[in-house]
């Protein structure tokens, strides 16, 4: 290998891409400058020279000889040190640079190797983007959406500063904590797996997965978010599982407190239902009192008398005890449709539904002078409902056809209710004979407060569809023979789902 000459070393000292100066290391004075260092600083190689680093750094404390030789010591004592500095150039402006200072020996002489670079265009890259992150932190600050970026733990790496506004908590002590330790129990372990799949790559890379859980806010309060989850270990940039979330309380409780002034309507609605019914009922139940009256008095006065026949007072008791049974049937069927209670979901028969409130639409129809038609389904026709709701609605449709025939000639007045089966689908229509649907689009008469009646006040229908809906159902209607044809399609049930 070909041994460098000094010349060779020398012309590479001269025209090093950074500025070159040997310092005495004893009182920091420059010794040699390389040409660079002329154009860096705007002075001449003779200018510098015997100049110590004041001469080319500006007048504050932060750069003053002594900082300089402090620098210069820690150099000779740790064998380098590298750090940034600010320059002033001869014209008098003022720029960065980055020094590296390095003890070497040339001719048994100790020296300080100082390399000076302008780093001007870093620094202005690094204040583009130290600016640039200041307006993205000032527009995520007060968002109600949040960034978070987990490992397959749970164990936050990043958590974006709006998380003091949608969780109370403070970003850096948030970050390297365990998300899952503040996820509500009933919803950590569907948290955990799913974090987990996405982690370990089961899941489908940078393919986002949306999930709803119920987090401790620092007030103590539970808070419900949705968010969407995307596996980015494959990003060098993120490295984890990116969670967009968002805090949805108050939509959430704005539905519940919506469902539940929905059955308090349905509620009322069923108890005006009633309501409509109750001269008729309680004739229906005048009755079998009044037989067991009848019976029972009939009894105490042979018993009274001494004459009695007993097979002839058991005939009696019987016949009462039966009657009894008569109106026991139909107060528990008003109790049982009337009551107030959370909807419940089970595997349930669309004949024995209709079945349940025949009694009430054979009542209203008798009273109008209608004659009710059922033509039920053979076979069961089984669908996953709340059993008190379908058959609020085929009460409300039944009553509606009923009075829609009240200008019906007597012989034509009838109601047809008939069950069938479609091929994905379990269907009750209803079909009266009245006035017929109006010269509109028919889905019309679904809207809320739309109604033809006198004294109504035109939700019936608009709450018969809500429940539909609520059922993944559909409900729709038609011209039918005369008159209009209700239909309400249920999806067919399973008993797995019945029993989910």
């Amino acid at each position: 290998m070909t041994e460098l000459s000094p010349s060779h070393y020398r012309t590479a000292f001269e025209y090093a891409s950074d500025a070159i100066f040997l310092h005495d290391p004893d009182d920091g004075h420059i010794i040699e400058a390389n040409q660079t260092s002329e154009r860096l600083t705007g002075f001449s190689r003779a200018e510098l020279l015997n100049q110590t680093v004041a001469a080319i750094s500006p007048p504050r404390p932060a750069f003053s000889i002594e900082e300089a030789q402090r620098r210069i010591r820690r150099a000779t004592e740790e064998g380098g040190y590298t750090f940034e500095w600010v320059c002033i150039h001869r014209s008098g402006g003022e720029y960065p640079v980055e020094v590296n200072l390095k003890l070497i020996t040339v001719e048994g002489r100790r020296l300080v190797l100082a390399l000076f670079r302008d780093i001007r265009e870093r620094k202005l890259y690094e204040d583009r983007l130290i600016a640039r992150e200041a307006h993205f932190r000032r527009l995520i600050q007060h968002s109600s959406d949040g960034i978070a970026i987990v490992n397959h733990n749970g164990r936050l790496r990043y958590v974006s500063p709006s998380i003091s506004t949608v969780l109370g908590y403070d970003e850096r002590r948030a970050t390297g904590r365990n998300v899952l330790h503040y996820i509500h129990p009933e919803d950590i372990d569907r948290l955990r797996q799913l974090l987990r799949r996405e982690a370990t790559g089961c899941g489908e890379a940078e393919v986002a997965h949306h999930v709803t859980y119920r987090i401790l806010h620092r007030d103590g309060h539970w808070r419900h978010h949705e968010a969407t989850c995307k596996n980015l270990l494959a990003a060098p940039d993120i490295q984890g599982v990116l969670i967009n979330y968002r805090d949805v309380t108050e939509r959430i409780e704005a539905e519940l407190r919506a469902r539940e002034r929905e059955r308090e309507l349905e509620h009322v609605a069923r108890c005006r239902s009633m309501g409509e019914l109750a001269s008729a009922l309680a004739h229906e139940l005048n009755q079998p009192f009044a037989a067991i009256g009848n019976y029972v008095g009939g009894c105490i006065h042979r018993l009274e008398s001494g004459r009695f026949d007993r097979d002839e007072t058991l005939d009696a008791l019987r016949l009462a005890s039966a009657q009894a049974d008569r109106a026991g049937r139909i107060m528990v069927s008003m109790r049982n449709f009337t009551r107030r209670s959370d909807p419940t979901r089970a595997m349930a028969d669309v004949n024995a539904m209709v079945r349940d409130v025949a009694p009430f639409i054979d009542l209203k129809a008798a009273r109008e002078g209608v004659r009710v038609v059922y033509r039920l389904s053979p076979r069961p026709l089984e669908t996953l409902a709340d059993p008190i709701l379908i058959a609020q609605v085929i009460l409300n449709i039944a009553f509606n056809g009923i009075e829609a025939m009240a200008e019906t000639p007597a012989e034509r007045r009838s109601l047809v209710i008939a069950t069938d089966h479609l091929p994905r689908a379990v269907r009750i229509s209803i079909e009266d004979r009245g006035h017929g649907l109006p010269k509109m689009n028919p889905d019309k008469i679904f809207d809320a407060f739309y109604t033809t009646k006198k004294q109504g006040l035109g939700i019936g229908l608009t709450l018969c569809r809500t429940i539909v809906d609520s059922h993944q159902g559909h409900m729709w209607v038609t011209s039918g023979n005369g008159g209009t044809l209700f239909h309400v399609a249920l999806p067919v049930g399973t008993p797995e789902e019945g029993t989910a």
